[in-house]
C-alpha cells in the first residue's frame, strides 16, 4: 500500500509541475506578444508621425529633374551647396538645405544618410533620420550643417538605401560644400607651426603662421575635455574677441577642437619684457625706453579696467615687446588677461613650486586669499614697474631665499626700499601703487599721466 500512495503523490506533483510550466509558457508567450504588438504599434505611430512632418510626393507629379544613382535611387541633386542662398554661412549656427530622395525600384526601400566619424570641423544631422519609400515616391530630407570653425567645407555624405525585398544595400556619395564667415573660431589646418618659443604654467607657445600673418600659437597644457572646461574656454575667447586696443596684443582667434585647443595672437619679435631683461643689459635698454614700455602696458591695464576686466596676472612675462625704437607709437602690449584659469591655477598652487603662482607680484589681499578687485592689478603693476626701471629681480635670492619669505614680507606691510639710482618720482608712483590699504592705491589712468610726465623731460 505504501508504494501505491507514493506513486499517487508523485503523479500529483508531476501534474502540478506540468501545469506550472504550461502557465509560465503561456505567460511568456503573452508577454512576448504584448512586446511585439507594442513595438509594431509604436513603429506605426512613429512612421505616421514622420510621414506627417515629412514632405512625401509622387515623382511622376513633380517637376524636379532627378539625378539617378545606383540601386534605383534618385536625388534632386548630388551636390549640397551650403552657399546656394547665402554668400557665407554662419559659424556655430546650423544651416539648413533640402534634398529630395526618390525610389525608382519596384520594391520599397529604406533610406538614410551617414557621415564619417573623423569629421571635426562641422556637425551634421538629417531629418528624418530614416525613411521608407514606396515605389515611385520621393521625400524631402532636411540637412542641417553646423560649422564649428571658420573653414571651407568640402566633404561627402553617404546615402544608404536598402531594398526591403532583396535586402540589398547600396551606397551613394553626395558632395557637401560650403564657405563660412571669418570668425575667431579658427580652422586648425590653417595654422602652420614653426619653432617652439617657450613654455609656461598654462601652455606651450609656438611661433607660426596664420593666413600670411606671423603669429604666436599658445597650446593649452591642460586638456579641454569636458563641457565645463570648454564653456570656460569659449567665454574667455568671446571676451578676448571684444577688445580692440593698440596696447593689448591682437587676438586672431582660437581652435575649439578638444584635442587641439589653442589660442592665436600676434607675434612679438622681442618676446616678453622678462625675455628682454634676460637678454639685454640696462645699458642697452635705457631708462626712457623702459618707462615707455610701462606707459604702454599701463594704457593696456587702464583699458581693461575701464571695461570692467581684471588682468589678474600682471608681470613682465605678460608684457610683450614689439619694438626697441622709442619713437614707435606702441612699443609694448599686454597679453594673457582676464583668464579665470590663470587665477584658479595660482590659488590652487599656493605652495609656489616650479614658478607657478609666484608671490612676487601678488597683492597682500590675494596672498591672504581675501576678496580682491582691480587694486590687486595695480599692486602687481607697481612691482612690475619697480622691476622694469631697476632692470633686476626686485626680491634678490640672498635676501629672500624662499617664496614664503616674500609672502611674509608683503603681508606684514613691508615694501622694497628705493635704490640709490632710481628716480624719486618713479619710486613715488610705485609707492602709490603697492600701498597695503587697497583704497589708497593710485588709479591706472593716473599712473599713465604721471609716467608720461616723467618721460616728457
Amino acid at each position: 500500500f505504501t508504494c501505491v500512495a507514493c506513486e499517487r503523490k508523485l503523479s500529483v506533483w508531476w501534474v502540478i509541475l506540468v501545469a506550472v510550466l504550461f502557465l509560465l509558457i503561456v505567460l511568456f508567450v503573452l508577454i512576448l506578444l504584448i512586446v511585439i504588438l507594442t513595438k509594431i504599434i509604436f513603429n506605426k505611430y512613429h512612421s505616421h508621425e514622420i510621414v506627417k512632418t515629412t514632405t512625401l510626393f509622387a515623382m511622376n507629379k513633380s517637376n524636379i529633374n532627378f539625378v539617378f544613382l545606383q540601386g534605383g535611387v534618385c536625388v534632386s541633386s548630388n551636390l549640397i551647396d551650403l552657399n546656394s542662398d547665402i554668400e557665407q554661412i554662419e559659424v556655430n549656427v546650423e544651416t539648413r538645405q533640402l534634398l529630395c530622395v526618390g525610389n525608382t525600384n519596384k520594391n520599397a526601400i529604406k533610406t538614410q544618410f551617414t557621415i564619417s566619424s573623423n569629421i571635426t570641423k562641422f556637425t551634421i544631422r538629417v531629418d528624418p533620420e530614416v525613411f521608407t519609400l514606396k515605389s515611385g515616391y520621393a521625400c524631402e530630407f532636411s540637412i542641417y550643417v553646423k560649422p564649428l570653425c571658420s573653414c571651407k567645407i568640402n566633404s561627402t555624405i553617404h546615402l544608404v538605401s536598402k531594398n526591403l525585398k532583396t535586402n540589398e544595400e547600396k551606397y551613394n556619395e553626395i558632395l557637401l560644400v560650403g564657405v563660412t564667415q571669418q570668425t575667431t573660431r579658427i580652422d586648425y589646418d590653417e595654422l602652420i607651426e614653426d619653432e617652439k618659443l617657450g613654455e609656461g604654467s598654462f601652455g606651450i607657445v609656438y611661433k607660426g603662421n596664420y593666413r600670411g600673418n606671423v603669429v604666436a600659437i599658445k597650446k593649452m597644457k591642460t586638456a579641454v575635455d569636458n563641457d565645463d572646461s570648454m564653456d570656460e574656454f569659449d567665454n574667455e575667447v568671446t571676451m578676448l574677441d571684444k577688445f580692440r586696443c593698440e596696447y593689448i596684443v591682437h587676438f586672431y582667434g582660437a581652435v575649439f577642437i578638444p584635442s587641439k585647443v589653442c589660442m592665436v595672437t600676434e607675434f612679438a619679435q622681442y618676446g616678453s619684457l622678462q625675455d628682454l631683461m634676460k637678454h639685454k643689459t640696462s645699458d642697452e635698454i635705457n631708462i626712457k625706453l623702459r618707462v615707455k614700455y610701462m606707459i604702454d602696458a599701463a594704457k593696456g591695464v587702464s583699458y581693461l579696467h575701464e571695461n570692467g576686466i581684471l588682468h589678474r596676472d600682471i608681470k613682465p612675462d605678460n608684457i610683450l615687446i614689439f619694438s626697441i625704437d622709442i619713437n614707435e607709437k606702441t612699443n609694448a602690449k599686454l597679453t594673457d588677461f582676464g583668464s579665470s584659469r590663470n587665477i584658479n591655477m595660482m590659488m590652487t598652487n599656493m605652495t609656489f613650486t616650479k614658478g607657478i603662482g609666484t608671490p612676487k607680484y601678488m597683492a597682500p589681499e590675494v596672498l591672504n586669499k581675501e576678496y580682491y578687485k582691480k587694486g590687486a592689478d595695480i599692486y602687481s603693476f607697481g612691482v612690475t614697474l619697480f622691476e622694469c626701471v631697476t632692470w633686476k629681480n626686485p626680491y634678490p635670492k640672498e635676501q629672500f631665499k624662499f617664496a614664503w619669505d616674500i609672502v611674509d614680507f608683503v603681508v606684514s606691510g613691508k615694501r622694497l626700499k628705493k635704490p640709490a639710482n632710481l628716480n624719486d618720482n618713479i619710486y613715488n608712483i610705485v609707492n602709490d601703487m603697492w600701498c597695503q590699504d587697497v583704497r589708497k592705491r593710485i588709479e591706472m589712468n593716473n599712473v599713465v599721466s604721471k609716467l608720461e610726465c616723467i618721460n616728457a623731460f
